[in-house]
């Protein structure tokens, strides 16, 4: 069983909405459809909302860890890798039908374009339009 993986994922979510609330303000809700598994996300958008809370994290910790086992190595830090692991693969591990191989390479084709829309013009829906998004959070918005 997953379960500890997805137990990682939920806490670090909580504790990140907890820090960035208190920070920043502007709780709000992101429905999470706790009813039967009928739709999944795409890439995009697990990125989008989890990218922040927790892939960069799980990433950022993961650099660390790899550092650590190469200069010593102990057994008690496979408990790390699994949290690191946690961290960076439950979006898509908890994704409803997320291993359908055809779903997949459509995701990954959109994910692809997704992060490669709004270099030469102006996208709504892209990777870049999302970094700017976040980062208003904390330098505030212009107003035009």
């Amino acid at each position: 069983s997953l379960a500890p993986m997805f137990e990682i994922f939920t806490t670090q979510i909580y504790s990140h909405s907890i820090l960035s609330n208190l920070s920043f303000g502007g709780a709000r809700y992101i429905g999470t459809g706790r009813g039967f598994a009928t739709t999944r996300q795409s890439f995009a958008t697990l990125y989008s909302r989890f990218a922040s809370s927790s892939i960069y994290s799980g990433m950022r910790s993961l650099i660390l860890l790899m550092f650590c086992c190469v200069t010593m190595f102990t057994a008690p830090l496979l408990y790390f890798w699994f949290t690191c692991l946690g961290l960076i693969l439950s979006p898509w591990l908890y994704n409803p039908h997320q291993f359908s191989l055809m779903e997949f390479i459509l995701d990954y084709r959109n994910f692809l374009h997704w992060m490669s829309a709004g270099n030469s013009s102006s996208a709504k829906d892209s990777w870049i339009a999302h970094c700017r998004y976040a980062r208003t959070r904390i330098t505030g918005q212009k107003r035009k």
